[in-house]
């Protein structure tokens, strides 16, 4: 997966702010200092990995992910990073975080789900070790902590802190983050809580201010799909949407054009709607399968099949083996 370098430059001044100079961390993560230009082209997913573990190198703090999160570089994100500080609520600004991820990042690293009054914040993060992920999974969710405590959210109020990976060496610093309710090795990251959590007002939202900085959001997402080709923005949308499926027309607006000219795009490029739409379906389902920590029906369900033996069947048209048979191939 490629993501914007944005995400590259904004870790770097972090340390730089704590006194860890850029080329200390260049050098140890092997990268070239073109890699941090944020308006450059985007970069494979495994440059970031490679920094957020240099990170841990460099400070000689495996928990330096926690850190951050609190970090005034995280200002570097631009008026996106504002928009979330300037949200409404909590749901705001996890909505708001989706809807503009394709500025950052092909597929949203946050949803939300609520059943019987509980919401579940789930976290896919970025990074392509288990070191890398385990970074990121502590930044994003001290980050959904900070927000929710912003929003009145109580010590209480965190009913269940989970994380996909086998409890650190450091785990004092998650107890004194997250609290008591931790559960490690767990089928996906994320945090457990009220439902009602997520429609508190934050203090110091102010709607002028607001409304300014998503018309400023909105203006770099159009400028992002003029300047990217057809089809990226458009997985860049779809993947967004999932498990939801978009219809054609819709697809097109989200890309500015209409559902003729889209289709008559995506002919000139050998491709129907559809199969874009597999193709970011496929693309999901075999990421989930590496990490390998999801049951199949949340796969099928994550990926927008109406139930498990559709997927099958789709996954068995794909590769010519079930989900399971696939995996077990890998490494």
């Amino acid at each position: 997966m490629l993501i914007s370098p944005i995400h590259l430059r904004t870790l770097v001044d972090t340390l730089d702010l704590a006194g860890h100079p850029a080329h200390t961390l260049l050098a140890e993560a092997g990268l070239p200092p073109e890699a941090l230009d944020p308006q450059g082209p985007w970069v494979p997913e495994e440059r970031f990995d490679q920094l957020m573990r240099a990170a841990q190198q460099v400070t000689g703090n495996p928990a330096y992910g926690m850190l951050v999160s609190t970090s005034l570089a995280l200002t570097r994100y631009g008026p996106q990073a504002m928009l979330i500080i300037q949200a409404p609520s909590m749901r705001h600004a996890v909505r708001d975080t989706r809807h503009f991820a394709p500025l950052l990042v092909e597929q949203p690293e946050l949803d939300i789900r609520e059943q019987a009054g509980e919401a579940w914040l789930s976290v896919r993060p970025l990074g392509t070790t288990p070191a890398g992920q385990r970074f990121r999974t502590e930044w994003l969710m001290c980050l959904a902590v900070q927000l929710a405590r912003r929003a009145g959210g109580r010590e209480s109020d965190l009913r269940e802190a989970c994380f996909a990976y086998p409890r650190p060496d450091h785990a004092a610093q998650y107890e004194a983050t997250f609290g008591a309710r931790l559960q490690f090795n767990a089928s996906e990251s994320g945090l457990r809580f009220p439902s009602a959590l997520l429609d508190l007002p934050i203090p110091g939202h102010d709607r002028m201010v607001y409304e300014g900085l998503r018309v400023q959001v909105d203006a770099l997402m159009a400028q992002r799909l003029n300047r990217v080709d057809v089809v990226q923005a458009l997985r860049g949308r779809i993947m967004a949407a999932l498990p939801r499926l978009m219809a054609v027309d819709e697809a097109a607006q989200a890309v500015d054009m209409s559902g003729r000219t889209l289709r008559r795009h995506l002919s000139a490029r050998g491709l129907g709607y559809a199969e874009l739409v597999q193709q970011c379906q496929r693309e999901l389902a075999e990421r989930l399968l590496r990490e390998g920590r999801v049951p199949l029906k949340q796969i099928a369900d994550e990926t927008g099949f109406s139930s498990p033996s559709c997927f099958h069947r789709a996954f068995r048209r794909w590769h010519g083996a079930t989900p399971l048979e696939w995996r077990e191939q890998r490494p």
